[in-house]
């Protein structure tokens, strides 16, 4: 039997456009766009992240690209980020109706218990990203999402066994619902590596090594733990405290990487700079080491 993903597969291959300058396909020989509509997109593109205009449309990705982007310093602790920040939380989002059918809730209650944390993650996701873009700050608004777990996952460790399903519930609920800053740090990452195909291989990565985090994050809660999961728990408040330290060292290092370069920046001549900055060969080569280029934190 054919997937139902197949079919859609092939026609967006046959109908999605190549660029917002080349939008007729096999099944679309109208252009989308108008020359002007295309040159106002284009400058507008531009003028946002002028990075995208140094790389040709079609250059593909090369061994040497791969390498460039996973021995970047500035993308380590990302990447760890990626693996360990958002375990603390899984095994409870998991296994949220399980542990309410163990609470003694009807299968029909658990289902719908699961609404509010889901309703409570997306005003919370929502709220930390719009903060996180209006400040232009992007590691302690990561940490808030930490900080928020943390405490919940010791008062479940310090619920007694049997009886309060309603306060567990509340807590179970207020884990799932965390301020979840995939979004920003997906952001971050975009942010940081400058040239288009670094951000490409860097995001595919992190995306990547976010899956292994969630594998390993699905098999902290074990069966003869049951059903409080009082040794899952102490896992998750591990690795939750350990991806505070995560956070901070990595925004530190981004913090000496930019006094670093502002060092040297400081030291050149405005002749200098201007020169440095005219040369377009070695812009798209250095990239993010680039001396002015300065990384988000």
């Amino acid at each position: 039997m054919i997937p139902p993903t197949d079919p859609m597969l092939f026609q967006a291959f046959l109908w999605l456009p190549a660029s917002p300058t080349n939008t007729t396909t096999v099944l679309w020989r109208k252009p989308w766009y108008t020359e002007r509509q295309e040159v106002i997109m284009i400058n507008r593109i531009l003028r946002d992240d002028p990075a995208k205009g140094l790389t040709a449309l079609k250059e593909p990705m090369t061994f040497k690209d791969i390498k460039n982007a996973w021995l970047d310093p500035s993308m380590w602790g990302l990447y760890l980020i990626g693996l360990v920040a958002y375990i603390p939380a899984t095994p409870v989002q998991a296994y949220l109706t399980l542990t309410l059918r163990r609470l003694g809730f009807t299968t029909f209650n658990a289902n719908m218990l699961t609404v509010p944390s889901a309703v409570l993650q997306i005003i919370t996701m929502l709220t930390l990203a719009f903060s996180s873009d209006y400040f232009k700050e992007r590691a302690f608004h990561c940490i808030f999402g930490e900080l928020w777990i943390m405490p919940l996952l010791i008062t479940l460790l310090t619920l007694p066994d049997g009886g309060r399903e309603w306060s567990r519930f509340s807590v179970i609920t207020l884990i799932s619902g965390y301020p979840y800053f995939h979004p920003i740090v997906s952001s971050w990452i975009s942010e940081n590596t400058f040239d288009v195909k670094k951000r490409a291989i860097s995001a595919a990565t992190y995306n990547v090594i976010v899956q292994i985090g969630s594998l390993a994050g699905s098999q902290i809660y074990r069966a003869y733990d049951a059903p409080y999961y009082k040794r899952g728990n102490t896992v998750c408040v591990s690795i939750c405290a350990f991806s505070l330290v995560v956070f901070l060292v990595h925004r530190q290092v981004l913090v000496l990487l930019n006094k670093r370069k502002a060092r040297v920046w400081d030291a050149m001549s405005n002749e200098e700079r201007l020169a440095y900055q005219s040369d377009a060969a070695a812009r798209e080569q250095d990239g993010n080491k680039r001396l002015d280029f300065r990384f988000v934190y």
